[in-house]
């Protein structure tokens, strides 16, 4: 059985922000929860901010060069914003990170741990949590152009409360006691993810201008919970994290009560565990149109927690708020936890074009090197004619 522990009730979206989008209704998981799965590969997601009950639209980074209003710091100590120092907001460059403290072994000190890792340990497992988005999906071959840098140099502008602030990096890593999703005094190891954007479209990866219905991503913020008492393992936390990006770059909680028909599928079937579990197996990420990711063959579903549904043995997504996909297949010391699901969400966010097989790309560069034969033999032959032509004058 799974637990989700949250002691705040739902709270007013209107209050937040006109332009915030919940990028995660508080990933939450108590150790004692982890629920047993069989080893299998998953697919389907869910996107912020679609327009309707459409694919269209969907809040992303943008691909093309973006910069937001800057901030400085005034004699008073007050922030002010100042537009002659704009700050970088999109992927150009890669998406930079910073953290609380300004340094691995700062922030890491801000938590509690089972056994303290050394400041090595604890940055690897931060690079490796970002590093999880950026590798070839191993069933489709479709890689990514997301990347991500650290700018410790730049400090974290958090709110001290969760949510978002959209200054600082493009991606701020904080850690505190009262945030959204729990109070002061609750000690589950748990975190929660905000970003800000803004109604502008982007240009997609795959080089569409002006994607129709999307929105830009200009800032996020993910902040973990350090109440006294909260103790995190290492894993627990590099998995917790890797969570908490894939919302950071736009994907939503799979979970029906979370994001109601919202789950984004080709051909779910929630009948009985054995169609939920064969329609939540079969990779999707090559159907996806790069040009245009809402023209691609899927609809939207409404996936239960439960089984059948999220909780189908097998079932092991990493975009799944209650789990985090931990189980025997996909386990929590698992440095590459995406499934078929997490790296679908990718590419329907940040499309790229499928490279060539070895053979296709033999048979594409004969047919070119045919062309180019053929190309010659009629210049030669347009050139042989003017020759006659000139020779008759």
């Amino acid at each position: 059985m799974k637990t989700n522990v949250k002691n705040k009730q739902p709270i007013d979206l209107l209050k937040l922000t006109q332009n915030l989008s919940l990028a995660i209704l508080g990933s939450v998981l108590s150790f004692a929860a982890i629920e047993v799965a069989n080893p299998a590969r998953s697919d389907a997601f869910v996107i912020f901010n679609q327009s309707g009950n459409t694919l269209r639209g969907g809040s992303r980074w943008d691909a093309a060069p973006r910069t937001i209003q800057g901030q400085n710091r005034s004699f008073d100590g007050r922030l002010r914003y100042s537009p002659q120092e704009g700050q970088e907001r999109s992927l150009d460059g890669g998406l930079r990170y910073s953290l609380q403290g300004g340094s691995y072994e700062a922030f890491r000190d801000l938590f509690t741990w089972d056994i303290i890792p050394s400041v090595n340990e604890f940055q690897n497992a931060i690079e490796a949590a970002f590093n999880a988005w950026t590798v070839v999906d191993p069933v489709s071959g479709l890689g990514t152009d997301l990347s991500f840098v650290a700018d410790l140099e730049t400090p974290v502008v958090g709110t001290g409360r969760g949510g978002v602030n959209r200054y600082g990096a493009e991606i701020d890593l904080l850690a505190s006691t009262n945030a959204t999703f729990w109070n002061p005094g609750n000690t589950s190891p748990q975190g929660e993810s905000f970003f800000y954007y803004i109604r502008d479209t982007v240009t997609l990866t795959s080089g569409t201008e002006n994607y129709t219905g999307s929105s830009a991503i200009i800032g996020a913020d993910i902040t973990f919970n350090n109440n006294a008492g909260t103790v995190y393992t290492l894993d627990f936390f590099r998995r917790l994290l890797t969570h908490e990006i894939g919302h950071a770059i736009g994907l939503g909680d799979i979970e029906g009560d979370i994001s109601p028909n919202r789950f984004i599928d080709d051909n779910y079937d929630g009948s009985t565990s054995a169609t939920a579990l064969a329609t939540l197996s079969n990779p999707i990420a090559q159907l996806i149109d790069p040009l245009n990711p809402a023209a691609s063959p899927f609809s939207l579903f409404t996936v239960p927690d439960q089984d059948p549904g999220v909780d189908t043995p097998g079932v092991d997504i990493l975009m799944e708020s209650r789990g985090l996909g931990i189980a025997p297949g996909n386990p929590v010391t698992n440095l590459s936890p995406l499934v078929n699901d997490d790296y679908a969400g990718r590419q329907f966010l940040y499309p790229v074009f499928s490279e060539p097989s070895a053979s296709e790309a033999s048979v594409n560069e004969s047919t070119a090197t045919l062309g180019l034969l053929a190309l010659g033999l009629i210049g030669t032959g347009l050139s042989t004619q003017g020759k006659k032509a000139r020779n008759r004058e």
